[in-house]
């Protein structure tokens, strides 16, 4: 059903990375570099240390960086414009309703478009046209399935986020020890110039 009120982030809707990424931003051997480490015995652990320092930027930045599948859900539709988080926006796999048993219906692509230039990017409902309507489902019932990130190659990340994660991910390895929502602030300094308010 459609509800006429706000979009409320914390009550309405949440989502989840349903397909990580299959590489990261940087390599263990460009760390090691960067941070005049020696030797590969520890490159194990710097490749955990690289990944939890890429979901900490994500998550500081508000943003994708390696291309990944996101799954939002929402208990109902609240507009025909649509913002949609953890941007760069790349492409929309489904809108579709969800019943009680948890089974999908999808609503025709033919119905929307996106716009993957704003940042975040929109989801937009056409001129003219019905947005979704559950009738099946009062809590989770729309979905949609989408697609954010930079790329799938470390070099589509811009090149100040990478030498930021470097950066962290050294100070994690000298200091064992991170703060997930809190970057060193020479960290800070080059990721602020792509932090994004949330939504």
């Amino acid at each position: 059903m459609l509800i006429d009120k706000s979009l409320d982030k914390y009550g309405n809707r949440s989502w989840k990375v349903t397909t990580a990424p299959t590489t990261e931003p940087v390599t263990a051997d460009e760390v090691k570099t960067f941070g005049r480490i020696d030797g590969d015995d520890e490159d194990t652990m710097i490749e955990g240390m690289i990944k939890a320092v890429r979901e900490a930027t994500e998550g500081y930045l508000g943003r994708s960086l390696i291309t990944q599948t996101i799954t939002l859900k929402m208990d109902f539709w609240p507009s025909n414009v649509i913002k949609l988080p953890r941007p760069p926006l790349i492409s929309i796999t489904g809108i579709y309703t969800v019943d009680e048993d948890d089974a999908d219906t999808e609503y025709d692509s033919d119905n929307y478009y996106i716009d993957s230039n704003m940042e975040p990017g929109r989801l937009i409902i056409k001129q003219g046209i019905s947005n979704p309507t559950n009738t099946d489902r009062d809590f989770g019932g729309f979905k949609i399935v989408y697609t954010a990130g930079y790329g799938d190659d470390a070099s589509d990340v811009p090149e100040v986020i990478r030498q930021g994660i470097m950066i962290w991910v050294v100070d994690f390895y000298e200091n064992r020890v991170i703060n997930p929502n809190d970057p060193p602030q020479y960290v800070k300094t080059l990721l602020d110039t792509y932090y994004i308010d949330r939504i």
